[in-house]
């Protein structure tokens, strides 16, 4: 059955996709980007071709269905700004992203707030933290493994906020939300203010040994959940590339090897041991940057 719903999304398209809400406007603009997806999924087709048809298909809908102003031309110009701004008259929230080379966006309809004051490293900050309460449409990677994998959260420097999913922390006193998303998405806040420059994978990779340095109890799922998502082959896919690097980084420091992947060394070898050896890293990563702030990579 699992596989068959694959076959009846991605290959054979003619999946029976039940309206999320009772609005019209935001079912047909999901729909629009659940469309995308599963072309963009098999690349079948070049991959600027298809953001292009998707836009064009949102800024058409906008224009057929009287939801916008602007022209053509002037919606072209707007990127997914004016898309997002539909969304909001229609009382939903909204975010986008580019994400693994493919344009994302989430769709909510419900949020609540509460304030965390978040120690890293080098820095402090008290920010507010808006928690999602109900997902219309949770973006690509939850479409994509028909909600087994999705993101817990993300931070906004434009909105000074950090966005979570409260369904996916049940426990919010657990190392999970505490440093696996608290602590990773504030490093990400801090890090692009501090260098705009520095690409996603980097972003990534800093955010990732943040982790490593306070987790404590979850230290081998965590290990475990990063060897498993590695892959060095394409660095825009930004998780697995900054997995594989750090899995590397904390091999050569720990054990002298290329690339450990035996888990009952790592086992043995103490969580203190991978903490400290992740701190090691960070710091090492710290001075390269702050002697670059316009550094584009460091991985």
């Amino acid at each position: 059955r699992w596989k068959g719903k694959f076959y009846s999304r991605f290959v054979d398209k003619n999946e029976i996709i039940e309206p999320n809400t009772d609005n019209k406007v935001i079912n047909d603009i999901s729909n629009i980007y659940r469309k995308y997806w599963a072309e963009s999924a098999l690349e079948e087709k070049n991959q600027a071709v298809l953001d292009s048809l998707l836009m064009g298909n949102l800024y058409d809908y906008l224009l057929l269905n009287k939801l916008t102003k602007l022209s053509k031309k002037q919606l072209e110009g707007s990127s997914s700004e004016e898309i997002r701004k539909v969304i909001k008259d229609q009382n939903y929230y909204s975010a986008s992203f580019y994400l693994n080379e493919t344009i994302g966006i989430k769709i909510w309809g419900k949020q609540s707030e509460k304030e965390y004051t978040i120690h890293l490293p080098s820095d402090t900050l008290t920010i507010p933290v808006v928690f999602i309460e109900n997902y219309v449409l949770k973006g690509i990677a939850d479409f994509r493994t028909m909600g087994s994998s999705q993101d817990g959260g993300w931070s906004s420097n434009s909105k000074q906020k950090l966005f979570c999913y409260k369904g996916v922390y049940k426990n919010l006193n657990s190392e999970r939300f505490k440093i696996s998303y608290l602590k990773h998405e504030a490093n990400h806040f801090v890090d692009e203010l501090k260098y705009p420059n520095l690409s996603p994978a980097d972003l990534e990779y800093r955010s990732k040994l943040i982790e490593f340095i306070y987790i404590n109890n979850e230290t081998y799922i965590l290990l475990n959940m990063f060897m498993n998502s590695a892959s060095k082959e394409n660095r825009n896919i930004t998780h697995a590339y900054a997995n594989y690097t750090i899995i590397k980084h904390l091999s050569e420091k720990i054990f002298d090897k290329e690339y450990e992947t035996d888990v009952s060394k790592w086992e043995s070898t103490g969580v203190e041991k991978i903490n400290k050896a992740a701190k090691e890293l960070y710091n090492e990563n710290e001075k390269i940057v702050l002697n670059n702030p316009e550094i584009e990579e460091t991985i």
